[in-house]
């Protein structure tokens, strides 16, 4: 792909950063296959995984490709993990080397101090082209002395010829998730998935040659590099930029005729943070006619925020989960006409909703998501068991792979998907079970509150009591929000605690909101009901 882009929009911009980097779709083409030519010159082989701990840069995305055109696998690798997980990650995807910067090289030593560094850019002696015993191999702990400079943006390989022999079945990249019930999980995303996500993703947006993506999502996740593949894939720019403060974001979209917008509800609430951006923006965003938003449920609020600062843009809820990427699209025309849904299936998709009995639900009817289609990954790297669970067959598309997304939907009578619950978060209390999601939806509309979630705490006479912790800019009257959640919720559903927070963690930069973490920390804070 990245060759076809090459040759079909040479010299068009293909990306930049907020350094100032900026590569034609030619150059990065031809910065990653230098990278590619440097990673086989120091010993990476086909398979071979290679661990990428990068700032979002246009050095980050050349890495990445890079290490595919290598026909190697890309472990990208999140700084803002803890150190167990950083070490995790390096055995259990069994990294061959890792691809780092100054900032982050220091993380890496520490976490992981016999994994071999490599350096896109020039930090250590340009004469010291190495190898992999020059940068310190599985015997031989490294140090900042042992680094290698990968001397792919000098262009030392310009021009060589790199002949791949990965296919669109084998697997591009292992990314891991967060970590925040136990140890990361990596989840094998072959080539077809990466090719696939971004055609259909584009397709229904409408992405095109010419159009301007702000690359606000991180490329450690397969929703920030959708866009990126989305690129190759249309011609599109992608403009990597880390938001940090909304005045100066809104600042860089106008200055770059943003055209395409890809956010999560984190980033939503962070872009209108009110301690952050005390009046609207002050600059021109008509350009932008396209917004989409993945990772959690988008409020009433959210949505005027969005509508209301980009008046010309259509807006887009997408769902998906990174073991099949996207699923579904809620179209612009039904924002208000089918408010919660969470859309139906995407193109080249067919979502299942199946009883514990893997039959067919009707209208109505809560039942697991199943996904079916390009989009499914290969399964859990090294951890058969939980593939088994996740990744299975179905009696009616047999030697065909699915997988079982976790998620209690019910479908209406014309396909559109609402999300019920996570099959294992739902909270049973007096004999009803609960999903924290209706809990949410209404606690989320009492003004002020800016994100809630609700958990589940233990009370041996009735099984659980509900509590909902919420953060809110200013503080909220808890006699007026409780008497909100008696009227918007049947008994059983309100909330016995209300605990207000400063803010909500999130798993890592994904967006997604930790509730692992939340529920914790309720419980060292309530505590379980008294005989439970």
């Amino acid at each position: 792909m990245l060759h076809d882009a090459a040759e079909a929009y040479g010299a068009d911009p293909a990306i930049t950063d907020d350094a100032g980097a900026l590569l034609s779709f030619t150059e990065l083409r031809d910065a990653a296959t230098a990278t590619a030519a440097a990673l086989r010159a120091w010993g990476v082989a086909r398979g071979d995984r290679v661990g990428i701990c990068m700032a979002k840069s246009t050095d980050q995305a050349v890495a990445v490709l890079g290490v595919l055109l290598a026909d190697a696998i890309a472990v990208p690798v999140l700084p803002a993990l803890k150190r167990d997980n950083i070490a995790h990650i390096a055995t259990d995807a069994g990294l061959r080397a890792a691809i780092t910067d100054e900032v982050r090289a220091d993380e890496l030593r520490t976490a992981a101090p016999r994994l071999p560094l490599l350096f896109g850019t020039e930090q250590a002696d340009p004469g010291d082209a190495g190898g992999p015993d020059d940068a310190g191999g599985p015997d031989d702990a490294g140090g900042p002395d042992d680094a290698v400079v990968l001397p792919a943006l000098r262009r030392a390989h310009a021009g060589t010829a790199v002949p791949g022999r990965a296919i669109s079945e084998d697997v591009a990249a292992i990314i891991y998730s967060s970590g925040s019930t136990g140890r990361p999980k990596g989840i094998m995303v072959t080539h077809r998935n990466l090719w696939h996500g971004a055609r259909i993703t584009s397709h229904y947006l409408g992405v095109r040659r010419g159009d301007r993506i702000a690359g606000v999502l991180s490329l450690n996740f397969d929703y920030g590099l959708n866009q990126l593949w989305q690129c190759l894939c249309t011609g599109a720019q992608l403009l990597l930029h880390e938001l940090v403060f909304p005045a100066s974001f809104f600042q860089f979209a106008a200055a770059n005729a943003v055209t395409v917008l890809p956010v999560m509800p984190a980033i939503i609430t962070r872009m209108f943070d009110p301690r952050l951006l005390r009046r609207a923006p002050a600059v021109d965003l008509s350009s932008v006619r396209v917004v989409c938003t993945s990772g959690g449920p988008v409020s009433d609020r959210m949505l005027d925020q969005v509508t209301s600062t980009f008046p010309n843009a259509e807006v887009f809820l997408m769902y998906g989960l990174t073991e099949a990427f996207r699923s579904t699209f809620l179209e612009p025309d039904q924002l208000r006409a089918r408010r919660g849904s969470i859309g139906r299936a995407i193109p080249d998709v067919e979502l299942l909703v199946l009883d514990e009995q893997l039959r067919e639900v009707g209208p109505g009817e809560p039942g697991e998501l199943v996904h079916r289609g390009g989009c499914v990954a290969k399964g859990y790297w090294n951890d058969p068991v939980a593939t088994a669970e996740r990744f299975r067959t179905l009696p009616d598309h047999p030697g065909e792979t699915v997988v079982f997304s976790g998620d209690i939907v019910t479908r209406d009578e014309d396909g559109y998907l609402y999300f019920v619950g996570r099959r294992d978060a739902m909270i049973k209390t007096s004999g009803f079970r609960v999903s924290p999601t209706e809990v949410e939806d209404v606690a989320a509309r009492f003004p002020g509150v800016e994100a809630c979630v609700a958990v589940g705490v233990p009370n041996v006479e009735i099984g659980a009591d509900i509590a909902l912790v919420y953060s809110a800019p200013e503080p909220v009257d808890e006699g007026a929000y409780r008497a909100f959640l008696k009227d918007g919720l049947p008994g059983h559903m309100v909330p016995r605690h209300l605990i207000a927070r400063d803010g909500l963690p999130t798993l890592g930069n994904q967006g997604k909101m930790d509730r692992r973490a939340v529920a914790d920390s309720v419980l060292d804070q309530v505590g379980p009901a008294a005989g439970a």
